[in-house]
């Protein structure tokens, strides 16, 4: 399974040739477009570095005229072929989901603007080039729908207005690009606001995805990354194409990546949190697939910064027609597991086991919850008290983890844990594991603390 930096390096291998690819590929008549993704069989993705041509409609090779036969490969490169589909934009009608009204506004929350028919997401708050105003970040097709212009007011959950009064707006559309998709509307005075993602708790009220935001990236395919929009909420799913737009497939788990509503949100790279596009459209009804500006395009064309979150920061987010005195989200003390994750996401090595984990994030849990080989060799092993330790380290980094657990040895839990899921896993599971045995499970046995793990992985040169 190739690590993180492979799949970047593939990429601009393939980012190096798509000039000539573009220009050689798009001369072939029934051509329309050429972009840089993942190969598709069957329907499905397969992990595959590749030219992707579209064209108008696919036809058997036996109908396909010589002139217009479209090559297996391209300088070694292989070329897989799709149906162009027309962009379905993701603006909703009213009958969506989350309507909240918050208090303080956040990313990921329906907006609508003065004179618009839709509603879309609001996707997060920007700084704007050479000026001390804030703005927040949607489409064009969602700040400038219906009659709405430069000037209009924009409204969180939408834009209320009578003869006599105005309710709920936040800001001002103010620019936009039409043919990129995407616009701002300058945050008014007084308006609080936390530059983050809504966070999205489980059903039983523990967090599920704080929604923090570090900073901004360039997608990368076979990327782990999710949004929160305010039709579907929080969905995840994996890049399968860079150029000329980053495409993203819905991840196993989930009936959908987007819907109508959703345009507007920001996908977000899940190990690192950095945002890396900006969800705009869809392909097909069945929403399985987003379509998406870069980020890095976005913040050139309208001279924006996108706002990362405080990370010492405790965020609360309240409705309107909520108690003034209850703080209705506060943000829960950091659980081991919590704390860990945030010492992984610091460190490359640490961000590669994240994105493994987010590969088979559904089939782990399912393990964890129902698999009785595992559970058995988990808690006879002493697993949560390791993980508790684990993350004590994560937060204490003086703190030593033991050696070993009620004569349980750190040696002895590795081997006996990391046989029990590989017992349990699917093939792809089983090769992520065999891929990252020989680096992780000395790391674990050796390192003091969490920090020596990481450098311990990061000197080892084999990634996950």
């Amino acid at each position: 399974m190739p690590t993180r930096d492979e799949w970047q390096a593939e990429q601009e291998r393939l980012l190096a040739l798509y000039p000539e690819a573009r220009e050689t590929l798009g001369r072939i008549p029934g051509v329309v477009e050429v972009g840089v993704g993942l190969r598709h069989r069957a329907g499905a993705l397969v992990e595959e570095a590749a030219f992707v041509v579209f064209v108008e409609a696919k036809r058997p090779r036996s109908e396909v005229a010589p002139d217009e036969m479209i090559p297996a490969t391209f300088r070694g490169i292989p070329v897989d072929v799709e149906p162009r589909r027309p962009d379905i934009p993701l603006l909703g009608f009213g009958d969506e989901r989350d309507r909240k009204n918050y208090k303080t506004k956040v990313g990921g929350t329906a907006i609508g603007s003065e004179g618009s028919r839709g509603t879309g997401t609001l996707g997060c708050f920007c700084s704007i080039n050479n000026s001390t105003a804030i703005a927040l970040l949607s489409c064009h097709h969602v700040l400038f729908d219906g009659d709405a212009e430069e000037g209009s007011g924009v409204g969180q959950p939408a834009y209320d207005s009578s003869c006599c009064c105005t309710c709920n707006e936040i800001a001002k559309v103010t620019t936009g690009n039409k043919n990129i998709d995407c616009a701002y509307a300058t945050l008014k005075d007084k308006v609080a606001f936390f530059p983050k993602v809504k966070r999205i708790k489980r059903g039983d009220g523990t967090v599920e995805d704080e929604g923090l935001i570090s900073g901004t990236a360039t997608a990368v395919i076979n990327q782990a990354v999710h949004k929160v929009g305010y039709k579907t909420g929080l969905t995840r799913g994996i890049v399968s194409m860079v150029l000329p737009r980053v495409e993203v497939d819905v991840a196993a788990g989930f009936a959908r990546f987007c819907d109508r509503g959703d345009s507007g949100s920001v996908v977000i790279d899940t190990a690192s949190r950095n945002v890396v596009a900006l969800l705009r459209a869809m392909p097909d009804d069945d929403g399985k697939k987003g379509l998406a500006v870069p980020i890095a395009t976005v913040e050139a064309v309208l001279k924006i910064k996108v706002l990362a979150s405080d990370p010492t920061a405790t965020y609360t987010e309240r409705r309107l027609d909520e108690d003034e005195d209850e703080e209705l989200f506060p943000l829960p003390p950091a659980s081991p597991f919590q704390a860990l994750v945030e010492r992984l996401r610091g460190s490359e090595a640490g961000r590669d086991v994240l994105a493994l984990f987010d590969r088979h994030r559904d089939e782990c849990l399912a393990i964890v919850n129902a698999r009785r080989t595992f559970t058995v060799a988990w808690h006879r092993h002493h697993g949560p008290a390791w993980l508790a330790a684990l993350g004590r380290s994560a937060r204490d980094p003086i703190y030593e983890v033991p050696t070993a657990i009620d004569d349980v040895t750190r040696a002895e839990a590795v081997t006996a844990i990391d046989a029990a899921l590989t017992s349990e896993a699917s093939a792809a599971l089983q090769g992520d594991l065999d891929a990252m045995r020989d680096a992780l499970a000395p790391a674990l046995i050796a390192a003091r603390t969490v920090d020596e793990a990481l450098a311990l992985l990061e000197a080892s040169g084999s990634r996950t």
